[in-house]
């Protein structure tokens, strides 16, 4: 998931009408007009040192990604922390170095789109099917026969589907970003941040100091908390609230209060109706369903004699497997095996039927988006006033067929898929990258995770019997979900300052390369066994393992009543997208997002929760000091949520290499 700020309107300095057009003329003659008024040809902007700037901090970036991946199950947006470095490192430098010129917008601009690409990197099934891999092996699920996918096999698989989801975004641009003028509020705000800083150098050098600043706050808060050498050595890292909800305490049901800033600071940039979203969504998971769930025998606690023993335990499970109820331990595993195990499906269901609903009502859209395709099969398609700039049909057609044959052989040689499955599996990508790209256009958040379910589910029945095939084709579509998604954020910021999408493709293709280097020892340095599921919480590999051993068998092993919340989420979600598209503009603030509300299904309450609050006194800020929070609230959040990420990974190797600090 992503998250950065969502400004009202793009940068004021763009010209054209936002209105979304289904006629074909219309958007062709609105491409027209925005080559004429928009495009800046003469302006730098696929430059070495550009490049260079983002593959640098993306580097960065995408360790502190993965670190957050791993500890918290989420990954962030880096755009807007990549585009104020880089802006204040060459002007800090031109300022120094007479023979430094500073960076143009559209250099900037290139700059994060590389470091941001590199930076998702870890979507691409570090946080979730990797780890999750290990612990099948452990547990004995899968053969230990079957690869690890470590060093070079790793690398090749991240590349590979990395760039999957690079080249589906590519006729997606077109569709969602030219025709529909979906917000991308990632990239919308990354476009007014490099315009901003770029119009007034100083502020964006104030900017850059925020972020420093944060960014050592939340890592010297971070290396005192975790390893518990100050007067933070009793504080809790969640905080319970008081009361009770049948018989237990709230904490059983992960309403909790968090002393970590890094939800705080996510909820500060995604916006008051996508947290307001979650935090609905949350009420009625946690609040609602998981106590009538209790009260119908549809999940259940294990009496304590039964949960001391482990021969008793497991006939226990047995017996609760066998019935179709999901059995715990004790209270204090409900909420986790809840959205593990039970409300992903219903979370899953409504975020897909509301994007496919969406979808559904700009089919001429999609037909343009595809009509230059017919070229690469001798048709000659509509004309393009946007082909010498727009990435060209020789390089997408081709470029699909390569990556996606590779992406079918890795999966038949190291996993067993049958070929046919495996394409399938790249067919499937393709569709739901669809739909990822449309709740990030709408939301910006995307729902890696639960469209990986929505694969492992597919191929649940496909292939039964066969975890690593699950987890495996399941990854596929979410490293190309992490990457058409980024890339489509990354292009609306070039869109509004009027850079050449070509180049954007060429440098996140850079980017990609650059996250895959860094990754690829980072996880083996940080994600060992015996620290998954310790250290490292990594609750998106849970996730992903229990639907992996769920399907096993095939879908007759859904838990009870999981069929009907499928169906319940997914009309929900067709309610929530007709209401978006037929209601009138005024009452859409008040509907809620079904994207929002899906995630919340997916994650703890605690979670939802914390994110409200930073939404809620972003907000208040915002509405009693909008000069100051327009400055400096996303430059402060992103500062500390890298800095957290970083220092968390070094805290990692200062306990496994000096075995002097103690653990938290």
């Amino acid at each position: 998931m992503s998250q950065q700020a969502a400004p009202e309107t793009p940068p004021d300095s763009f010209p054209l009408s936002q209105a979304p057009l289904r006629d074909p003329e219309a958007v062709a003659a609105r491409d027209a007009e925005w080559l004429a008024k928009v495009y800046r040809p003469g302006e730098a902007q696929l430059t070495a040192r550009a490049v260079a700037s983002g593959m640098i901090l993306g580097a960065l970036l995408s360790a502190s990604n993965l670190y957050l991946g791993l500890k918290i199950g989420w990954i962030f947006g880096m755009s807007i922390t990549s585009a104020i470095l880089s802006f204040a490192i060459f002007r800090a430098a031109s300022s120094v170095l007479p023979g430094v010129r500073p960076l143009t917008m559209l250099e900037t601009n290139t700059s994060q789109t590389t470091a941001s690409a590199a930076a998702y990197m870890c979507g691409a099934g570090l946080v979730s099917s990797f780890p999750a891999l290990t612990m099948l092996h452990q547990d004995g699920t899968i053969p230990a026969s079957t690869p690890m996918l470590a060093g070079w096999r790793m690398a090749l698989w991240l590349l590979g589907t990395s760039l999957l989801g690079v080249l589906i975004a590519v006729p997606l641009k077109r569709s969602l970003i030219n025709a529909e003028q979906l917000r991308f509020p990632s990239g919308t705000v990354c476009a007014e941040t490099i315009k901003t800083i770029h119009d007034a150098g100083k502020g964006g050098v104030e900017k850059a100091r925020a972020l420093l600043y944060a960014g050592v706050f939340a890592a010297v808060w971070k290396f005192l908390f975790d390893c518990k050498l100050s007067i933070l050595a009793k504080l809790p890292e969640v905080i319970a609230m008081p009361g009770t909800l049948r018989a237990l305490p709230l904490s059983a049901f992960s309403f909790q209060l968090n002393t970590s800033f890094l939800l705080y600071t996510a909820g500060a940039v995604i916006g008051l109706k996508v947290a307001a979203s979650l935090a609905i969504g949350a009420v009625v998971n946690y609040a609602g369903l998981l106590p009538w769930l209790l009260d119908h025998g549809a999940i259940v606690v294990a009496p304590a004699d039964v949960a001391a023993s482990k021969e008793a335990w497991r006939a226990f499970e047995a017996a609760s497997q066998a019935e179709h109820v999901i059995a715990v331990k004790s209270a204090a595993g409900l909420a986790a095996a809840m959205r593990a195990k039970w409300s992903v499906w219903p979370g899953t269901a409504l975020m897909v039927a509301a994007s496919l609903t969406g979808f559904a009502f700009r089919w001429r859209t999609v037909v343009r988006a595809f009509s230059g395709l017919t070229r690469l099969f001798g048709g000659k398609g509509a004309a393009d006033p946007l082909e010498s700039v727009e990435v060209p049909n020789s390089w997408f057609g081709p470029g699909v067929l390569v990556v996606g044959a590779l992406c079918v052989a890795m999966q038949r040689v190291w996993f067993d898929v049958p070929i046919i499955m495996g394409v399938a599996s790249v067919v499937a990508a393709f569709a739901l990258c669809v739909v990822a790209a449309r709740a990030t256009g709408e939301t910006d958040v995307t729902p890696i995770g639960a469209m990986g379910k929505i694969t492992q589910l597919l191929f649940g029945g496909l292939v039964p019997g066969n975890a690593a095939a699950n987890l495996m084709t399941a990854t596929v579509t979410a490293g190309s979900i992490t990457h058409a998604s980024d890339m489509l954020q990354e292009v609306k910021t070039g869109y509004l300052l009027g850079g050449s999408p070509r180049k954007q493709f060429v440098a996140q293709i850079f980017g990609v390369l650059a996250g895959g280097i860094v990754c690829v020892p980072v996880y083996a340095l940080i994600a060992r066994p015996e620290k998954i599921g310790n250290e490292l919480a990594a609750p998106a590999a849970f996730a992903w393992m229990g639907v992996a051993k769920l399907l096993k068998d095939g879908v007759d092993n859904l838990p009870r009543y999981a069929l009907v919340a499928l169906a319940i989420g997914g009309a929900v979600g067709v309610a929530l997208a007709l209401a978006e598209e037929l209601l009138p503009k005024g009452a859409k603030p008040w509907i809620p997002s079904a994207t929002g509300v899906g995630i919340a299904l997916v994650i703890d309450a605690n979670d939802s929760l914390a994110m409200f609050a930073g939404a809620v006194i972003a907000w208040a800020f915002a509405r009693w000091r909008k000069d100051l929070s327009d400055r400096f609230t996303i430059s402060v959040a992103s500062g500390a949520i890298a800095g957290e990420g970083l220092m968390g990974i070094v805290v990692i190797v200062l306990r496994d290499v000096l075995h002097w600090l103690p653990t938290g």
